[in-house]
């Protein structure tokens, strides 16, 4: 582990090479999606190539990747068996050089007092829920136990008496994960995404080819996004699948042809709102602190007010990239977006 090295970026610099596309909006949640040419076909993911992933002791899990690429492990990873096992979590993203196994021992459990071990192939991958993936940086030190106090606040907050055991989340609410994730579709192109909850950045995702970015989307949107999705439902009293327009249509409208100009005048204020948004955010800087070096890649981790996450680097290309906006900071960020007082 290298923890010396700290380099300042932009968020700018993050998104270098990409361009917005047509924003997605289902209730409080939007989706701009980063489109670009410059998909780098040197990397997969465990998905992409249904790669061999096992656990050979509680916080130990382990990969095989049978190709002639990089695998990227995407940062909080989530592996969920069944039957029963112990499930785990990465606290971090992994590299695994081409046709090499590699085993990660900062790995988390997150099914409380489970037995057993997963088995290469038996598995279904997931991100960890916004709510845990601050945390799950922070505790990369500790035993294997160290995320099921955070899982079971989670759980707790969404009314759910689960305890440290994540699959008490997935089971609840797999109806409204499986809604929510199909209402949100990749585009040609995308390698990315900025993702907004109620007109504010939750969170940016980069992915270094357009496959690898279809391969973790459904992953990022369901459990890690859509479990956010569902906690702002519930603060606002609302479904999660709530109309597409937050905002109530005017009145008098007489016709159809008013209608479709209502909506897309509403439509319009809302996509401005959500680019005015990461605009303010193009400027904020990163401090990025090395934690691994393999064959000539950086694994860098975020230190910022703003943002927690990890960057995967190649030289000054940024190639991977998965930033969720920190928790103190989502939950401050409307007062600090407020007007000042004049009189």
């Amino acid at each position: 582990m290298f923890r010396h090295r700290t380099r300042k970026i932009r968020l700018a610099d993050v998104l270098h090479g990409c361009a917005p596309g047509r924003i997605q909006s289902v209730g409080d949640m939007q989706v701009i999606p980063l489109v670009s040419d410059l998909s780098d076909e040197r990397f997969v993911s465990p998905v992409e190539v249904e790669a061999d992933v096992f656990t050979t002791d509680y916080g130990t899990i382990g990969f095989r990747n049978t190709t002639d690429r990089v695998m990227i492990v995407p940062c909080h990873a989530g592996y969920v068996v069944k039957p029963a096992v112990q499930d785990h979590a990465m606290l971090r993203a992994g590299l695994v050089g081409a046709n090499r196994e590699r085993k990660y021992d900062t790995a988390a459990c997150i099914r409380q007092s489970q037995g057993g071990y997963i088995r290469r192939g038996a598995y279904q991958m997931l991100i960890l829920p916004y709510a845990l993936r601050e945390r799950a940086l922070q505790l990369r030190g500790e035993s294997y136990s160290k995320l099921w106090d955070a899982i079971g606040a989670f759980n707790h907050d969404l009314g759910i008496q689960g305890g440290g055991r994540l699959e008490f989340f997935l089971k609840h609410f797999r109806e409204e994960l499986d809604e929510f994730v199909a209402e949100f579709e990749c585009v040609p192109r995308q390698i990315g995404a900025l993702v907004l909850a109620d007109d504010q950045v939750v969170g940016v995702e980069r992915a270094p080819s357009h496959a690898y970015w279809q391969s973790v989307w459904p992953c990022l949107i369901r459990e890690c996004y859509g479990s956010l999705a569902i906690r702002v439902a519930q603060l606002k009293g609302e479904r999660v699948r709530a109309p597409a327009s937050r905002v109530p249509l005017p009145d008098g409208l007489e016709s159809l042809d008013d209608l479709d100009a209502a909506i897309a005048e509403i439509s319009a204020a809302e996509d401005e709102r959500a680019k005015a948004a990461v605009r303010s955010l193009l400027d904020c800087e990163l401090a990025l602190t090395q934690d691994e070096s393999t064959a000539g890649l950086q694994i860098e981790t975020v230190e910022s007010e703003r943002f927690t996450g990890q960057v995967i680097r190649d030289g000054k290309r940024i190639v991977y990239a998965s930033l969720p906006v920190a928790q103190q900071w989502a939950s401050d960020e409307k007062w600090q977006d407020a007007q000042p007082f004049a009189i």
